[in-house]
């Protein structure tokens, strides 16, 4: 696209590519939002079927589980939110019936 200008025969040429480059970043960084919100999904759902590995290395042997104990231990504070903590007690109980 170009434009003319009426007094001066100067052709001012419109740049495509800034409008495509946003376009790329909004793609790029919509999937990386994604990515993050199904992966930090799986992360809290995950906890279920680990809970009793979980619980043998946090309050039987901690020498065993450490990765596990490690791996959880952000869960394991964000649960100080109530609604997060009722949410995942009701998801571990669901697992442990």
């Amino acid at each position: 696209m170009s434009i003319v200008t009426p007094t001066s025969e100067t052709t001012i040429a419109a740049s495509p590519s800034t409008g495509r480059t946003w376009l790329k970043f909004r793609k790029w960084a919509v999937q990386r939002v994604l990515a993050l919100v199904v992966l930090l999904t799986l992360y809290v759902l995950s906890i279920g079927p680990m809970w009793w590995y979980w619980y043998s290395g946090m309050y039987v042997s901690t020498s065993a589980d450490y990765w596990v104990i490690a791996f959880y231990e952000p869960l394991r504070v964000a649960c100080r939110i109530e609604w997060i903590d009722s949410f995942v007690t009701a998801y571990i109980e669901w697992w442990n019936l």
